[in-house]
Order: structure tokens, then sequence, then C-alpha cells
């Protein structure tokens, strides 16, 4: 106490020398220490003191030395400071790893005698690890277990932890040793949480403190995923009256805790202190409502003593300066005394001068009284379980109403303030007067009487002022903590939610999953009925099928009695035996009946398309050219047709210029090394949003940008050019339909968002191997819409790419809306036109870190030169994975009889087969024996995407790669609108990430820029190489392209500019 540090370190040197020793007022030498010198050095001794003495511990445990140990523990010096619960004292490595105490060691040693030393010394036979177990959880020793809980010492052990809940700690007997003392009412450690009856009880870590009980999966999650919490100042607590182990509290609402401790005494524990810290709670809420309604009938008070009071006072003093012979500066006058620069809520008299720097300027309102009126509004929620377990029943309780700032703070601000203001308006008029009094009588001493009032009031008008930026600078303070913590919690409560979504989709997978093995046991099992049946049919005579039928019931009761092979076939169809059913009658079936299992013909084609997949169908390389059932058509090429495509190709030869080097086939980077983000992290804010008007970052960019993506479609336009060898309209239908379902081949992989075009951005590709040439112009930006335009000599295939997308949290769908059209030249002469609209693509296991690409949709293809429809079904990807990727259809003619159907995966191979009313003969492909079910018929391949080789960056496909190559013939011939001369994605490509950031903020402020100066001359953006136009066919409006692009371009290949093109980039 007296401040002498030399003393306290001779003192501290000596052997016998106990720091710990308490005074008859209960304050330790720590407590007094009277400088931060003394305080350090008192602090430094015990550290050494206690390091000294852990391993002093260690080491007699190591050496057996129980009597040493016995002795050490007895000192007064150890016993008050050394904590034999600490983990410190352990020195096993599995201990030390599990956070367990020197008693876990010994059980887990099996060390009886080490056990009872410990625990006549204080050990706690109750404190469980980080893992959750106690002491006599780690050992499978009977004799140790026993010990542990029957023991003398573990009883007085017992008797000590049931002393400590009911009366508080002995050794204290300050204010905190009370039941409703900071020790009595908190606390810590596992107890079992009842969960659902399918899972029961588990192990969960509870924290007591603050008036608020908090529970979390892990020791390890406290502070950081709060599971969920009850204030208990709302809490009910029962005791099970069958099971002392048993005890439920409850919140606000239906919120419940079933909780079960391993022992009574620990139970009896945590009954106490909850107890406790519900009796303390309420208290603090009583004094809380007294204490605020106490500040609210002052602040009453201070606010009519202002009002009433400030005018009068005014007056007074401008009364006063007047009788000195100063005059105001004002018409009103200028209150020199200090008895307006300070509003006191206490004097009487608001004349007098009032020199407490330290005084509220609001009489009650107290900075830190309203801190912890905030801090208590913050910590205790009613009932804030957060985000509970997701195998936990409970309700989540909404405590937004309780955490908004008391009117009292926000009104203690606001007078404090205008206080502010009075004071610096007493401040200017002080200051008028006396310059004013200044030039009119300069002779006037320093000492006269007058001009010494004047500047003590300016002084006392100066501490005021002192005193009231304090007192707002604390009360920003107190709003600003207020703000932080609801920030933080949100937050928590944000990141809490993200990963309760994140748990449920993997969950619902796992479900899905195991739906989906269900479904394909069952579909196995029916192909295998179907086999055995088949089997059984073959073996009789017609006279016997005709007599025996079977009902739908005997075949489901069959059903179940078919047992499988690993592949899902039935070894009765290989053993040639008949079904295993009691009676004869019922081995024997029909062919009538076979059919009835099959549900519907699209089952039977998705059946049938699945043996394909399996091998079991002989499957053509292609369509050969009479395989209708209807006799061709004699062709007879019109020579106008041929001279059309001649003049066609010749045309568009001249738009191969700058393609001569062949394809690019690698990027200048091996390997996609872009900064890894969360795509969940960054697309959580934007629920509900439509994808298109959002920004991202640009790592979650490919080097690629919406107008070349819909260049992809053009990879497989053989397809079209099959088509238009083909005679037969049908099978053109079938070639059309194939090409339409190809363009989604290269979705897969290609979560990142391509580079959103900028207004007047053009793209131009060519391929004179292909014979084609396309380009493509975004000639809207809201809404985006990219019209796009190929020619061929033989078709013309044009559209609008216009897409609507949102994010629903789960998944992010694009909706495309524009419609594509087709214009197709048969061999045989005219003209076909063909129409669909894209289906919809969506991005799947965003949450759970696994974004995959999923198309699903109907897609209906029409020719509207000569009837035919062609209708595909695009699965939406299912509980299982086979069940991805699967798309089925068929093409009508024009009667409307289905001629073909179609099936496969659209992102692997497409299959057809002739089905002309199941009338064909059925025939067994080689080395299949048995017979085809009715309408099966030879496969043809018609489609097949080509390879995918792995590590091309970005996930690109082969002739994703071409598309931003830019050779040095090439670039010349480019109008300066072009995608490939677009820096942020040439940065990108080339792996420079923070020059793209850069690049792609630069272009979208340009672009913006350049809005803003069209709306203020009040133009309109015109496209430079399309118009809307109205097809005669169908009535769609669709986007026509003026025919100029291409011979500006062969201009500038002779010298000429590119006009009426502006620089956008």
């Amino acid at each position: 106490m007296m401040g002498r540090i030399a003393t306290v370190r001779l003192l501290l040197e000596q052997s016998g020398a106990n720091d710990s020793l308490l005074n008859y007022q209960g304050s330790s030498p720590l407590d007094l220490a009277r400088t931060p010198e003394i305080f350090q050095q008192l602090q430094l001794s015990r550290s050494l003191f206690l390091d000294a003495k852990v391993r002093e511990i260690q080491k007699l445990v190591s050496q057996g030395d129980y009597q040493g140990l016995e002795g050490l523990l007895e000192d007064s010096r150890v016993e008050a400071l050394l904590d034999v619960n600490g983990g410190e004292l352990a020195t096993d490595p599995s201990t030390i790893q599990s956070g367990g105490t020197l008693l876990h060691e010994a059980a887990r040693k099996r060390d009886i005698r080490l056990i009872q030393l410990l625990l006549m010394h204080g050990a706690d036979p109750f404190r469980r690890d980080r893992k959750g177990k106690l002491p006599q959880d780690v050992t499978k020793d009977e004799r140790t277990r026993a010990i542990l809980k029957k023991s003398p010492a573990a009883a007085a052990a017992q008797r000590g932890v049931q002393e400590k809940a009911i009366l508080g700690h002995p050794s204290s007997q300050g204010a905190d040793s009370t039941p409703g003392g900071k020790e009595g009412r908190e606390f810590k450690g596992y107890l079992k949480k009842w969960t659902n009856y399918t899972t029961g009880y588990k192990l969960r870590w509870f924290v007591l403190e603050d008036g608020v009980l908090s529970y979390y999966k892990h020791q390890d999650d406290a502070g950081s995923a709060c599971r969920g919490a009850i204030n208990m100042r709302i809490a009910k607590l029962y005791m099970d009256p069958q099971d002392k182990t048993r005890f439920e509290i409850q919140g606000k609402s239906s919120v419940k805790y079933h909780l079960k401790a391993n022992h009574v005494v620990e139970a009896k524990r945590w009954f106490w202190t909850l107890n406790n810290a519900i009796q303390w709670t309420k208290d603090e809420a009583r004094e809380e409502e007294q204490r605020k309604q106490r500040d609210a009938e002052a602040l009453r008070q201070a606010k009519l003593e202002q009002s009433g009071k400030q005018h009068q006072g005014s007056s007074r003093d401008s009364v006063k300066l007047s009788s000195q012979g100063l005059t105001p500066a004002t018409a009103v006058g200028v209150p020199l005394t200090a008895s307006t620069s300070r509003v006191s809520f206490h004097g009487p008299n608001l004349g007098r001068v009032n020199d407490d720097e330290d005084g509220s300027p609001y009489g009650s309102y107290e900075p830190s009284v309203a801190a912890n009126h905030m801090a208590r509004t913050v910590s205790r929620a009613n009932t804030a379980t957060l985000a509970g377990d997701l195998d936990d029943e409970e309700e989540y309780g909404d405590d937004a109403s309780s955490r908004e700032l008391r009117p009292e703070s926000k009104d203690a601000f606001d007078i404090t303030a205008q206080s502010a203001t009075l004071q610096l308006n007493l401040l200017g008029q002080v200051c008028t007067a006396l310059q004013a009094e200044s030039s009119r009588n300069p002779t006037r001493p320093i000492s006269d009487p007058t001009v010494v009032g004047a500047i003590s009031t300016y002084d006392s008008a100066v501490r005021s002022l002192q005193s009231l930026i304090g007192d707002l600078l604390k009360i920003s303070r107190d709003r600003d903590a207020y703000w932080h913590h609801r920030l933080e919690q949100e937050t928590d409560m944000r990141r809490l939610w993200e990963d309760s979504m994140a748990h449920l989709a993997k969950e619902q997978e796992e479900l899905e999953g195991r739906i989906g093995e269900s479904e394909d046991k069952r579909k196995r099992t029916k192909r295998a009925l179907r086999e055995a049946l088949e089997s059984t049919s073959t073996n009789q005579s017609p006279s016997q099928s005709r007599s025996v039928t079977l009902n739908q019931s005997e075949i489901s009761s069959a059903l179940e009695e078919v047992p499988l092979s690993r592949e899902g076939t039935s070894p009765l169809g290989k053993r040639k035996i008949s079904l295993g059913i009691r009676e004869r009658g019922r081995r024997r079936s029909t062919l009538a009946e076979l059919t009835n299992l099959s549900v519907s013909d699209s089952d039977e084609d998705e059946e049938f398309f699945d043996a394909v997949d399996a091998g079991e169908v002989e499957v053509l390389a292609e369509l050969p050219k009479d395989v209708a059932r209807s006799p061709p058509p004699v062709v007879t090429v019109d020579e106008p047709q041929m001279d059309i495509s001649k003049d066609k190709m010749a045309e568009i030869t001249t738009s191969f210029r700058g393609y001569e080097d062949p394809v690019r086939k690698r990027l200048k980077m091996d390997a996609d090394d872009r900064p890894k983000i969360s795509l969940w992290s960054i697309l959580k804010s934007m629920i509900g949003k439509d994808m298109t008007k959002m920004t991202l970052p640009v790592s979650f960019n490919e080097p690629t940008s919406l107008l070349q993506r819909v260049a992809e479609d053009m990879e497989y336009t053989d397809l079209l050019d099959t088509a238009a060898d083909r005679t037969d309209p049908t099978e053109r239908m079938v070639y059309v339909a194939a090409f339409a379902a190809s363009e989604y081949a290269s979705t897969i992989g290609r979560v990142a968002k391509p580079f959103n075009p900028l207004l007047g951005e053009t793209y131009e590709y060519a391929r004179p191997d292909k014979g084609y040439r396309f380009f493509i112009e975004q000639v809207s930006h809201h809404p985006p819409i990219g019209a796009a335009w190929a020619e061929s000599p033989r078709w013309d295939y044009y559209g609008e790419s216009a897409v609507k997308s949102k994010f629903y949290g789960k998944s992010f769908d694009i909706n495309p809306l524009g419609t594509w059209f087709l214009k197709l030249r048969p061999a045989s002469g005219g003209e076909e036109l063909y129409t669909w609209k894209k289906v919809t693509s969506s991005v799947v296991g965003i949450i759970t870190g696994s974004p995959t690409v999923d198309n699903y949709g109907l897609m209906e293809i029409k020719n509207w030169t000569t009837g035919e429809v062609c209708t595909l079904d695009f699965k939406q990807r299912g509980w299982k994975a086979s069940s991805a990727f699967q798309m089925t259809g068929k093409v009508l003619d024009a009667n409307g009889r289905t001629r073909w159907s179609m099936g496969g995966r659209w992102n692997e191979k497409i299959y057809a087969r002739l089905t002309p009313g199941f009338e064909g003969t059925v025939t067994p492909p080689p080395g299949h024996s048995r017979p085809y079910e009715p309408g099966s018929t030879q496969a043809f391949l018609v489609w097949e995407a080509h390879a995918r080789p792995t590590g091309i960056p970005f996930n690109l496909t082969p002739f994703g790669l071409t598309l931003n190559a830019l050779p040095e013939k090439l670039q010349p011939l480019l109008p300066p609108t072009d995608t490939r001369l677009r820096p942020d994605q040439r940065a990108m490509e080339d792996g420079d990430y923070d020059f793209a950031a850069t690049e792609k903020n630069r272009v979208e402020e340009k672009q913006r820029a350049k809005r803003r100066e069209r709306e203020e001359k009040g133009e309109e953006f015109v496209p430079r190489w399309f118009s809307k136009g109205r097809c005669d066919v169908t009535g769609e409006e669709y986007w026509v392209t003026n025919g100029e692009y291409w011979r500006t371009r062969d201009g500038v290949g002779r010298g000429g500019r590119w006009e009426g093109v502006e620089e956008i980039f």
C-alpha cells in the first residue's frame, strides 16, 4: 500500500513468502498494489513460483514420490495458487492432446494411490476433457472406475461439490461468495442434450455466464459457433422427480433443453448454479426497471427546467450586463453570466456558475449507466437459440425488439448537443460584446469589474463546453459499442445460418442418393421379373399361355421374391428355371401380362436406351438412309438449288481471310491458378437477385465472353450438314434435334462466369474447314441481348441470346428467352424453317462446395415448312448419379405419328431408333438368344461429343480454346469492338488476374460514362449491324442482320476503315 517496490522485492525473495494470504478485508497483496511496477513484480513472482511447482509436481509424479507430492500439495501457497484440475500438470501425451487433467492421467495409468491423493487435495472427479470424458471414462479397469465413483476420497470430493454449489466457495467470504455471486452463477462443462428420437442424447458443451446459458457442439467451438442460448431472465428450471441426473430448462415459447448429467452430483451442481443465475438475472431486471423509471423521471424534469428557466436566466443576464455598461450585441441580449452555460437539473438557481468539469450537462444521464444498460440489452436475448443442431427439434426466439436503443439514450444525446450549441452561441455573443466595448472605450482597463465578470463568464462557458463535448463523446462511444456488438451478432447469426444451410444441403444429397439407390433396385427387380416371365413363357404352349393370367397383385408379390445378381439381372433367366411361386399356375404368364409391366411408352424408351448404354443393344454408327419404313422419295437434285449453294459458298469464302492458320490447341498458361474463393461466400448475399445485374470478382470469371459462349453452339454444325443431305424430313428433324441438344455438351464443368459483353461489343468466327461464318453483336445491355447470325451454303442459323438468371440460394438458374431459327436447304431442293427455344441451365451444389451444371426442361423443335415436330425432354438431375445428363425425345411426322424415338445423354451420346407404330419385325442382335420386347429395333448413333482432354485451364473445351485466339493475320481485319481485343479478358487468359480486375473496372466505368453522355444528349443506342424484324412465317420478332458486317470487313481487308464503329475498350 505504501508503494515501496524495493521492500516488495526483498520480501518476495524470502523462502517462506506467501502472496496469497488475505487481510481482514479479504484483500490480497495483488489487490492492494499501489503502482503498476509493484503489480507486475507480484505477478512475475507468482508466475515463476507456479512454473517451478508445476515442474516439481511432474517430476514427483514421474518418480512415484507420492509422499513428497502430498507435502508439496499441502503447502499453503501452493494450495491457494495452484489448480490441481488444470491441464498443465499432465505429462502423458494422450492426456495433453485430449485436454485432460492429472486425474485423467492417473485414471488412464490405473494409479490408485495418485488418484486418492489428488481427490483428497481438491481434484474434481467430474471434470471432463475436451472430448467430454470424465476421469472414470478414460479407463476400462473396473477397480479404478469404482474408486473414482465410490471411494471415501471421491465421496469427500462430492460433498465439497455439493457444499460449493449450495453455499458458495468456502474460501471466499466476500460479496461473490453468496449464491448470487459471480462464481455461484457461472459454470461451464459437458452435458448430454436430448436431440430427437433417432439419435437420443448427445454430448454438448454448455457455458453459463452473464445470465445466458449457451451450448456448443464441442468445447473448441466455444466463442465462435454457438448452437443456441437461453436467457435466464425468462428461464424456468425443472428437476426430473424419477431420475435425479436429468433436468429441463425452458426458455421463450416452446424452446426447451432436456439435459442429463453423468452423475447426480454433477446434475445438482448445474441445477443450483442455474437456479442462482435465474434469481440473479430477475433481480437485475427489477433493478434495471426501477433505474429506468428514475432516469426517465429525472430527464422529464430536466426538460421542463431547461425550457422554463433558460429564457428567464437569459433575460436576467442581459439586464445585469446592461447595468454594468456593456451593450448587448443583439436585440435579444448577450447573457454573460454562467447561468445558461450549464443546464443544472439539481440546483434550484440557474444563475450560479457551476465549476464542476465532470458534471453532467443534462443531469441524471450517466454514460456508464447507459453502457451497462446497452450491454445487458445485447447480452441477454430473451431466447436466442441462433441455429441449433439440425437434429435438435427447437424453435428460435426473436429478440430484435429488445435490442433497440432506449429513448432515454437518444434524448440524452439530443439534449447534450443542444446544450453544446447554446454554449457556442454564448461564446460568440460574449466575444462580440467585448469587441464592441473595446472599440467604444479603448481605455477601459482589464481589471475593470465589468471586464473581469465578462471574462469569468467566458471562461465558465468554455469549461462547460469542454464537459459537454466529453459527454457527447461518451454517448457516441456507447452507441458505437452497441451497434458494433449488434453487427458482430448479426454476422455470427448469418454465418450460423450458412453453416446450417450447408449441412442441410449435404443431408439432402445423401437422402436423395439413398432414394436413388432404391429406385435403381426397383428397376433392376422389375427387369429381372420380366426376364423370368419371358423365360417361363417360352417353355409353354400357346394354349397354356392363353389359359393362365396373373393379376397385378400376383405380379407384385412375385416381384418381392425374385433374387437379384450384382448386375441387376435375375439368375432365373440364366438357369432357365421357373419363378418360385407355390402354385403351378402362377409359374405361367402371357406376353399380354408381360407388357403391363411397362407403365408407359416413355418408361419403355428409357429402358431401351439404358440397355443401349449397357451394351445390350446393337448400335449402328450412323443412320442408314434406307432405314425408314416408308419408301424413300426419289432424290432429284434441283439445279437452281446447287447454284444457290455455290453462290453462297463463294460469298462466305471471302470471310475466311485471317483464318488461314490452324486452330489453337492450348493457352499460354498450362493450369488454372486463379485465387481460390468460395463461390457460396460471394453469392450468399445475392439470393433472389438477377445474376446478369451482379458484379462478381474477376476470379470467378473465365476468359470468354457471353458472345463467345453463344459461338460454342457452332461446334457440331456437321449435324446440320448431314441433315441437309437427308431426303426424309423426319430424318432431317432427328439431326436438327441432335444439333439443338449438342449445344449443352460444352457446359460440363463450366461453372465460371463469362465476361458480360459491353453494349455494341461484337465477335466474329469463321471455319474454312467447316464452311461457315458467324458473328454476333450485343444489341442491348439492360436486358442483355446478343443478336447472332451464322451462314453456310446449306443452312442459316440465327437468333438472340437473351437470358434471365436468378439465384435461389441452393442453385442459380439461367432461363433463355430468345427464339432460335434455322433455315435448312436440303439437297432435294427448297428451304425449311425450324425454330426452338433453349432449355434452362442451372448450377447446383453451390452450398456444398461442389457446383455442377445441369440442363433441364422441354424443348420443342418445329419444322414450319413440312409440319414435323420433335419434343426433347432434358431430365432434371435426380436422386441418383445415373439420372444425370439424361435426355429423351420423340419425332412426330406431319400427321402426328411417332416416327423416331431419341435418347441418351446430352454430355456424351444421343441415339435414335425408328418406332413407326411398333409394328416392325423384331430381330435380336447378334450374340443375344432372347427375343426383344415388342417395338424394339436397332439403335443408331446420331451424335457423340468430342473428347475433353484433361488439364485444360478453366475447363474449356478444345473448341472453346479456339474462340479467343488472335492470329497476326486476323487482328488487322477485326473491328475495334471485337471481343478478342478486350483487355481484361485477354489479361484473364494470360493469368494476370490483378490487371484483369483493374481493366474490367475501367471498361465498365467507360461504358457507364458513355451511357450517361447519351442520356444527357437524349440519344438512344442503335445497333450497328442488326435491326428488329418480324418473321413472316412464325410472326415472332427477331434481330435481322443488315448484311453490312462482312462487306465492311472485306473492305477493311482492301484498305478501308470500320465506319460507324465506336472505340468501346
